[in-house]
């Protein structure tokens, strides 16, 4: 092979490698600028004294990253509908609020969670129906989560993803955090 058809190659394989990389950076742009976002809260409080503010919290990172659609977006059928009583609003304060696969792919195992993705777990609190979505988080990987608590006085916290409350994630369509 010539010098001249190596150099060729070379250009062609450098350019198809920076190409491909330049397009991978593209698609995680929504998700580093959720975590930078979620991580800026870490270990700080988030409306201390104030209950259920879970999904407040996870909309403040949502719309700092992706836009303020995150203020109000929600969903009227929300995976654990069913489970709901006739009476029971769908609000977008409620942690169920954006479990829908109209915003996204739905994850049913922790270990294909990726960063940045939300954490939906149930049955965290109160007199629920088994199986209602009561919590929401943002997955940081390695079954890792960031999310608001009710029971540590608001604090912003990073810790293992319950098992046994986990009910799924969902991995954002990337066109909602084009702003």
């Amino acid at each position: 092979m010539t010098t001249r058809k190596i150099c060729t190659l070379s250009l062609v394989l450098g350019w198809a490698v920076a190409s491909t990389l330049s397009h991978a950076t593209d698609a995680l742009e929504p998700t580093n600028g959720i975590l930078s976002q979620a991580m800026h809260w870490n270990e700080q409080p988030y409306r201390v004294g104030v209950a259920e503010q879970c999904m407040n919290w996870t909309r403040e990172v949502l719309s700092a990253a992706c836009g303020d659609k995150f203020k109000t977006l929600e969903s009227q059928r929300p995976w654990d509908k069913h489970l709901l009583g006739d009476d029971d609003e769908l609000l977008p304060e409620h942690a169920d609020s954006l479990a829908s696969e109209e915003f996204g792919t739905k994850i049913t195992a922790i270990h294909e969670l990726h960063a940045g993705d939300l954490v939906f777990l149930k049955n965290t609190y109160g007199n629920w129906a088994p199986g209602v979505i009561t919590h929401v988080g943002i997955a940081l990987g390695d079954g890792q989560y960031i999310h608001r608590m009710t029971s540590n006085k608001g604090i912003v916290k990073i810790e293992p993803i319950d098992p046994q409350q986990f009910d799924a994630g969902l991995r954002l369509n990337p066109q909602l955090c084009e702003k």
